[in-house]
């Protein structure tokens, strides 16, 4: 099935080392929009890809994750501890949170999204693994569409 919107949204990590639109080959003049966070974590992002797609028109979401991702050497314990120590008074919203250590697959950050109630169904979504080291990108889940 085919998404009814035009644009795209690209989620991907906020490592420096990434620049989706030249990955991707995204011109300017496309209607591409970029979603980074730590990791490139769709449960992280689905708020702002669920209002992206209620006020914007895009038909297509790419969840780009990438080798020797630094969420894949910091795992969520770690993480909490830290961020204990800096606000003790967060203690109990820190332990219920998810930061979105990388010890799963870009599908199931896809499978996440096609299960999301506030994604449309209609929405194309591909999987995309990024080897930091060659530039080899490799579609891992979903097919891209020409109009990428």
């Amino acid at each position: 099935m085919r998404a009814s919107g035009v644009g795209v949204v690209v989620l991907s990590c906020s490592d420096p080392r990434l620049n989706p639109y030249q990955i991707l080959g995204i011109d300017p003049t496309l209607k591409a929009t970029m979603v980074r966070n730590a990791g490139g974590r769709v449960f992280d992002a689905i708020r702002t890809l669920s209002v992206s797609q209620t006020i914007g028109t895009p038909g297509t979401i790419v969840v780009m994750h990438h080798t020797d991702c630094g969420m894949t050497h910091y795992h969520d314990p770690a993480i909490k501890k830290a961020l204990i120590e800096i606000a003790p008074e967060e203690h109990e919203s820190i332990e219920a949170s998810q930061f979105g250590e990388i010890i799963t697959s870009v599908r199931a950050d896809v499978a996440i999204l096609k299960a999301s109630p506030l994604i449309k169904k209609d929405t194309q979504i591909v999987g995309l693994k990024y080897e930091i080291n060659t530039g080899v990108l490799m579609v891992v889940d979903g097919e891209i569409k020409s109009e990428l």
